[in-house]
């Protein structure tokens, strides 16, 4: 296929900020239609997903909407024959990230989760050096995200239902970059959430959570995630350590300093300037990417089956956190 027409189902935040800037960009590319609940938002006037998918000529469909409808909407599109690639997360329970699996098996038909950290430059650095064996055998992640004033008062991510809040805005992403990075799934959680500012305590959405996750071998990943940071820590930062049994990998967004790669009789080098990587390029490398798979030229970066396991994760995180105790994943002994 030289070209794929392409529906989109929610253009809000995402979608302006990122999947439609980045929809332009991909040459193989046409968005023909999309939908949006709010009908001055849909361009191509369509506010119900039946009658966008009654359009001939759709390839596949962008679900860029909040997260709560992400399953049954996926799965909407798998049955009238779609690829399908949706934002992160694939869903808020195994449950229905499971049933999104089903249906494009059933459909025969190709889904794709966004995963965008798989594609940033940064993160696709560290995992070369992990791959290349730079530090060794890698046994430990740690890494922040924070934002502040994210979302005004009443937006949808403050509502726990629609969102899940910080630990699936945020979290999911981390769970998942741990997975890749460790080539593992996490076989234990444990996990503290708060509900800190005043729109998270009205709402009881969690705004801060501190997650651990346990990996075969007692390796570990240890994240903070957070909505409930000051505004002086600008609109978005995180940091990434790395720990292997030869050397260390650094990287740190807050004053823009550069990878660094520290090993064995070697002082710490700066490697990477992430002023080379932009948060554009990230989404049309994704898309891209996606239209390689449908074409069967690529091999898929992230799986459904890898998404489900941070959603797995995460699901598990709120157990923990509910309960004060660790959670075994099944399929995996506690480490």
């Amino acid at each position: 296929m030289s070209e794929f027409n392409v529906a989109i189902v929610g253009t809000g935040g995402i979608y302006r900020l990122a999947h439609g800037p980045a929809w332009r960009r991909v040459p193989r590319a046409r968005v023909i239609a999309t939908c949006d609940i709010v009908a001055e938002r849909a361009e191509a006037a369509f506010t119900r997903v039946e009658d966008l998918l009654e359009r001939d000529g759709i390839d596949l469909v962008d679900i860029c909407t909040p997260s709560d409808p992400h399953a049954p909407l996926t799965t909407l599109a798998l049955a009238a024959g779609k690829h399908v690639i949706c934002e992160k997360p694939m869903a808020l329970t195994p449950t229905d990230g499971l049933r999104m699996i089903q249906a494009a098996r059933e459909a025969k038909r190709h889904l794709y989760i966004g995963h965008t950290r798989r594609f940033d430059t940064r993160w696709a650095q560290m995992k070369a050096e992990i791959a290349a064996g730079r530090i060794g055998e890698p046994v430990a992640v740690r890494r922040t995200e924070r934002c502040w004033g994210a979302f005004p008062r009443g937006d949808w991510h403050w509502e726990r239902a629609r969102s899940g809040g910080v630990m699936v805005d945020l979290g999911i992403h981390v769970a998942d970059l741990f997975a890749w990075f460790f080539d593992a799934e996490p076989t234990e959680v444990y996990a503290k959430a708060l509900a800190v500012r005043e729109e998270a305590r009205e709402t009881g959405c969690f705004d801060f959570g501190l997650i651990q996750l346990g990996f075969p071998g007692g390796r570990w990943g240890s994240m903070e995630v957070s909505w409930a940071h000051p505004k002086e820590y600008a609109p978005f930062y995180s940091t990434t350590e790395v720990i292997g049994t030869r050397g260390k990998l650094a990287l740190s967004d807050r004053h823009a300093s550069p990878m660094t790669v520290i090993t064995a009789g070697a002082i710490g080098v700066p490697q990477y300037s992430p002023l080379l990587s932009s948060f554009p390029e990230t989404f049309v490398d994704e898309l891209g990417h996606f239209l390689d798979c449908i074409a069967g030229t690529a091999s898929p970066r992230s799986t459904p089956a890898q998404a489900l396991t941070a959603v797995r994760a995460i699901a598990a995180a709120f157990e923990s956190a509910a309960s004060g105790q660790p959670v075994s994943l099944d399929g995996g002994a506690p480490c």
